[in-house]
């Protein structure tokens, strides 16, 4: 299962589908509603991606989150479960959060994307920070991070910021992280999630 604000995930989530053995990923779907984004960027919110052939069907539940995002009807009772997010304060997102702490004696691969990127310790700590949703009957098999980009009106508000005298000291770094992470994920980081994923299959 996987929330995608922008695109981002859903473009990761789109690579594991593809990478997954033919006839195995028991569910892929989306559903449209505001996972908690603001300011209109919500592109679309992204639901599912199952590998497993211990279980079958979907778990219980019969309501979506008020915020319109994925609720348990939506898990699939696999035993595999790929879990995309995007970052919202340095964790995974509100509705990634809550979907994780429904999981139990699951295996889980974790995926997700962020605005800022370049640092491996970054996207550690926030995986570290995901990772304390999921209950310990679930078994963590696999984790891929890669930046994202951002919305324009995120570089507009930064600039906006510089004019201002008083402006953060690393503003011109922020802006200078907006412009790279432009275009990305790209080839090499979708590439890089594809392995991960054969090798955890594989496994």
């Amino acid at each position: 299962m996987f929330s995608s604000r922008t695109g981002n995930t859903a473009e990761l989530a789109e690579a594991v589908r593809k990478t997954l053995p033919e006839g195995t990923c028991e569910y892929f779907g989306s559903v449209n509603g505001n996972d908690g984004g603001s300011g209109g960027n919500l592109d679309r919110s992204e639901c599912s991606i199952a590998n497993g052939n211990n279980k079958s069907g979907f778990d219980g539940g019969d309501n979506s989150y008020d915020d319109g995002s994925c609720a348990s009807s939506a898990i699939p009772a696999s035993e595999t479960l790929f879990v995309g997010f995007w970052t919202n304060q340095g964790v995974a997102d509100q509705a990634t959060q809550q979907l994780l702490g429904q999981l139990k004696n699951r295996k889980v691969f974790l995926f997700g994307t962020a605005g800022f990127g370049g640092s491996e310790a970054y996207f550690q700590a926030i995986l570290d920070k995901t990772k304390a949703f999921i209950d310990n009957s679930n078994t963590v098999i696999g984790t891929y991070m890669c930046q994202g980009k951002m919305p324009l009106s995120v570089r507009e508000r930064y600039v906006k910021m510089r004019e201002q005298p008083d402006h953060m000291p690393n503003i011109d770094a922020m802006i200078e992280n907006f412009d790279k992470a432009l275009s990305h994920p790209d080839a090499n980081d979708l590439e890089k999630l594809a392995k991960l994923v054969s090798e955890t299959v594989e496994q």
